[in-house]
């Protein structure tokens, strides 16, 4: 069943990038910089290191996913067999970052059908938008106060 090959095709490309999301370390998006109102730095400067990479609109990937807010994406890659795989960083700790990817994911018609969540990192299988696929989010451990994403998607 096709379905069924999108998701396994989808869970490789995030265990195969795994190590990409585990040594990321991210960089500067538009309009982020400075302190917020309660005086936190919005954006690390290991950030201002990254190269933001674009997301093809070919159909490979939902052109409708939405990024948290603070996202940079790094790479975006085809995959064998179909799909794309997209590596980020988000300029938000990961405490803020996993009730968007469990609510507002959802909101967005991209609905988690299994997922498990730790106190630094949590990942989720997803279906929305004709695409089925996983999510994975980490703390960084190179760049303070941001996360790592990485999406990965696949017709159905």
């Amino acid at each position: 069943m096709r379905t069924t090959v999108g998701h396994r095709i989808a869970a490789q490309v995030v265990v195969a990038l795994t190590l990409t999301l585990v040594s990321a370390c991210g960089g500067a998006s538009a309009g982020a910089g400075g302190a917020g109102e309660d005086g936190a730095v919005a954006t690390p400067t290991c950030r201002a290191s990254l190269t933001p990479a674009a997301v093809p609109k070919d159909g490979s990937f939902p052109t409708d996913w939405p990024f948290p807010p603070g996202t940079v994406v790094t790479r975006a890659e085809q995959v064998p067999g179909g799909g794309l795989a997209v590596t980020a960083q988000i300029g938000s700790e990961f405490e803020n970052v996993l009730p968007f990817m469990q609510h507002d994911l959802e909101d967005a018609g991209f609905v988690a059908t299994q997922g498990e969540a730790e106190h630094d990192d949590a990942e989720a299988t997803w279906t929305g938008g004709g695409y089925s696929g996983t999510w994975a989010i980490k703390s960084s451990g190179t760049c303070e106060g941001t996360t790592l994403l990485q999406v990965a998607a696949a017709k159905q």
